[in-house]
């Protein structure tokens, strides 16, 4: 469906229609942001016919929310391009709770990578018992942190049931969380094996891990709260 089509349904009032296409067009075009708006005023539109269905809301109330829908839907159409671009439709955007599962497995293997990696160079003579303990002492404060708040999120809606909206993650950034978390684990994992090949001593590669932790991981940790903190 084009853009034309979309507005020809706003001109004929299939709001509900429109909004549905506009969504799926906004999707095909790879823009994110305006997918997120356009998510928020079909759930405004249902949510005004609700209220008018069973009475809540009089007659000019309801005229003025319909009006405002319209607008809304007419200005994103107004971001949107006449035509959608070469490839877009192909890597459309990718959905939040898609991207959030994505981010919990990601985080997962990385530290599982770090972890396995220091556990072999500890069995195969890299450190001994205490300097192995310290290390993964180190390693284990922050991942603890992340996945506390990942269960913390996923078990608070499962408790409220809750129904998420449709909402949608920009390419840039899907694109530096997918190139940030395996580079975090492989920092660690240099470090850890330098030490076990001698070239650091204990002393330099716990401050070196804790220079990733504090510049990569201070990374890691934003996008893991922007995405399962709980809202205020």
């Amino acid at each position: 469906m084009t853009k034309k089509d979309i507005r020809e349904l706003l001109a004929q009032g299939q709001l509900r229609e429109a909004a549905l296409a506009a969504l799926s067009y906004a999707e095909i075009c790879g823009a994110a942001e305006t997918a997120n708006t356009l998510t928020v005023l079909q759930a405004t539109l249902e949510a005004h016919q609700r209220q008018w269905t069973t009475g809540q809301i009089a007659y000019e109330e309801f005229s003025r929310l319909h009006a405002r829908v319209t607008q809304g839907l007419t200005d994103c159409l107004d971001e949107l391009p006449d035509e959608p671009k070469p490839g877009a439709a192909k890597k459309p955007p990718i959905e939040e709770g898609a991207f959030k599962k994505r981010l919990f497995w990601m985080l997962i293997a990385a530290k599982a990578l770090v972890f396995g990696w220091t556990y072999y160079l500890w069995q195969t003579g890299g450190f001994q018992n205490e300097e192995a303990l310290t290390a993964f002492s180190a390693l284990t404060p922050a991942f603890v942190a992340y996945i506390s708040l990942m269960l913390a999120d996923y078990l608070r809606a499962h408790r409220e049931n809750a129904v998420l909206r449709r909402r949608y993650v920009s390419g840039t950034l899907t694109k530096v969380a997918f190139w940030l978390f395996p580079l975090y684990a492989l920092a660690q994992m240099f470090i850890v094996g330098r030490k076990a090949q001698g070239v650091l001593s204990f002393a330099q590669m716990t401050m070196a891990l804790a220079l990733v932790e504090s510049v990569l991981g201070g990374y890691v940790g934003q996008i893991v709260q922007a995405f399962f903190k709980k809202e205020e």
